[in-house]
């Protein structure tokens, strides 16, 4: 059990990378400036240096207002986390823009609509929109074009995320045990098959794809 809690911890803090990307991209530009260092390159997506380290800060920031200490982050070694997990994330774009899995000017309308960051009142506002995404460098086009991106990698990781299965004794497990307690471990069997599913796909496809990626930058 002990395993699994941190198996699953772990996978989902990459998922967490994967699908938060795009907001934390703001005000970093394009990727085609030659003079930036490239961290990763996966099918001529690049992943810039810059962006790397913000992606990193952010994470950060983020295990530090969960009560992590310095010392716990950097057991996790959180550095090659984020650079998978950006890696990983551009793979699943590739593989849902491959399989036809794209995300509607309606769906991505919803999804802005009912983000808490763009309201006043409790109502979608367009001059908190304007100047949320102007206090972040950005424009509509290309906070919407980075939301597309990770609202396409929630949705083929939850299409993908539907194949897992129980193993036949997890399945029994749960049917010896009572109450609160098999709610919760059902959640985390499932949590964690969802998981181990979604990374054994990423790694399947990355083989049919052309990955570059230059660790000694970030050692």
């Amino acid at each position: 059990m002990r395993h699994n809690k941190f198996f699953t911890g772990f996978l989902l803090t990459a998922i967490i990378i994967m699908i938060t990307a795009a907001f934390v991209f703001w005000g970093i530009g394009p990727n085609d400036n030659p003079t930036r260092k490239i961290v990763a390159e996966i099918e001529g997506e690049k992943i810039t240096l810059e962006a790397f380290w913000k992606i990193y800060d952010n994470q950060v920031k983020r295990l530090k207002s969960q009560g992590k200490t310095a010392e716990e982050i950097e057991t996790m070694q959180l550095q090659q986390q984020v650079l998978e997990s950006l890696v990983d994330r551009s793979v699943l774009i590739i593989a849902a823009e491959e399989a036809g899995i794209s995300i509607t000017d309606e769906e991505l309308q919803q999804d802005i609509l009912k983000n808490p960051y763009f309201q006043k009142d409790g109502v979608f506002n367009k001059a908190v929109y304007t100047k949320s995404l102007r206090l972040g460098r950005t424009s509509p086009s290309a906070y919407e074009k980075g939301l597309k991106s990770d609202l396409t990698v929630t949705k083929i990781s939850n299409i993908i995320g539907e194949a897992a299965e129980l193993s036949a004794e997890e399945a029994k497990l749960l049917e010896s045990i009572q109450g609160d307690s098999r709610a919760q471990l059902s959640r985390i069997f499932r949590q964690t098959k969802t998981n181990q599913v979604l990374k054994a796909f990423i790694e399947g496809y990355k083989k049919k794809l052309d990955i570059t990626i230059n660790r000694n930058l970030i050692s």
